[in-house]
């Protein structure tokens, strides 16, 4: 019988785990642990209200057998310190913890973010890839040091088990509103650059459960990418999403708006994001297939369907009306300027 802790239970991959390894019969219990209560629970579960910076773990891993670690800080916030201690202090606390509580399996739910969005990356990206993130997208950066740690950990523990999960973005009707996957699909106008095409690849949220559920019942030593197959062309992936009215624009033009826009509180996309829109970082799954798992959603139908649920949610059109309109001032202000400079 197998105990299983997981952390950032409430939040939308581990709301959608529980329900898979309720009906488990070797999963003898589930521990979940998160600083709000979930909103689903189950059959041998016990939850506690903790903030893994600062609790003590130790007791709460006793007898634990596979901690999921969940818990993170996924998207750019103005508050960095508060991102890395989430991100990274936590982790590092965690781990300190399973190592005193005897823990030999830990499954940590990363992204293919990690990999970085450069020119020359390969497509698809395999897990052999060097990790090199974007140096200003800080998910993305805690997330490869997260990475560092754990196989500093894996290695100071002979015969521990650690396994990671790399996602593309996670998508569906349940995707929280205020997550930026979901803030870049509904944007208005979408995020679009001059001469910028790289392939869109999503994971829809039922397939990043499944992946760690699999992970839990069995060993799966290393790194794996969690993706929809294959991947989309750009114009096939906006004809999905809510129709759009500004043209693509210049990279520059867009990264200075953005980050004007940010600095003043009102936009809600980072610019840190952009180079994730003008470069490739598509994964193949191949990895994780060969162990057992398999996508039951296409990229087509994850992005369509959460599309869907956000076109019916006024409050997330609303929120991003700020920067759609920075941008369209910005826009105009940027043309004038030229004309001016044209005519001097």
């Amino acid at each position: 019988m197998v105990c299983v802790a997981i952390t950032g239970v409430s939040g939308l991959i581990g709301q959608h785990v529980l329900p898979l390894l309720d009906p488990d019969p070797d999963i003898e219990r589930i521990v979940g642990l998160d600083v709000r209560e979930p909103a689903r629970r189950c059959r041998r579960f016990e939850f506690h209200r903790v903030d893994l910076a600062s609790t003590e773990l130790k007791p709460l891993l006793d007898g634990v057998d596979v901690v999921v670690h969940l818990a993170s800080w996924p998207d750019s916030i103005a508050d960095e310190a508060l991102m890395t201690r989430v991100n990274v202090d936590a982790t590092r606390r965690l781990l300190e913890a399973a190592a005193a509580a005897g823990v030999q399996r830990i499954v940590r739910v990363s992204t293919a973010a990690v990999y970085g969005a450069w020119p020359n990356n390969p497509v698809p990206l395999t897990e052999d890839a060097p990790l090199r993130p974007n140096p200003e997208f800080l998910p993305a950066v805690h997330a490869a040091e997260v990475e560092r740690m754990l196989g500093e950990w894996r290695d100071e523990h002979p015969g521990a088990v650690v396994t990671v999960l790399r996602l593309a973005p996670v998508m569906s009707a349940a995707l929280d509103r205020r997550q930026l996957p979901a803030r870049l699909v509904a944007g208005r106008p979408a995020l679009r650059i001059r001469g910028a095409a790289p392939p869109v690849q999503v994971t829809h949220v039922d397939d990043a459960a499944s992946a760690v559920a699999l992970a839990v019942r069995t060993p799966l030593p290393g790194a794996y990418n969690v993706a929809s197959d294959s991947w989309l062309s750009p114009e096939g992936a906006l004809e999905l999403m809510p129709r759009r009215f500004f043209p693509a624009l210049p990279t520059r033009l867009v990264t200075a708006l953005l980050r004007r826009a940010w600095s003043l509180g009102i936009g809600d996309v980072p610019p840190s994001i952009v180079p994730y829109v003008v470069h490739s970082w598509v994964v193949a799954n191949d990895r994780l297939r060969a162990a057992g798992w398999a996508p039951s959603h296409t990229n087509e139908d994850t992005i369509l369907e959460t599309s869907d649920s956000l076109r019916s949610d006024r409050s997330v059109f609303a929120a991003v009306g700020a920067i759609a309109g920075a941008l369209a001032v910005g826009v105009t202000a940027w043309g004038v300027r030229r004309r001016r400079s044209r005519a001097g």
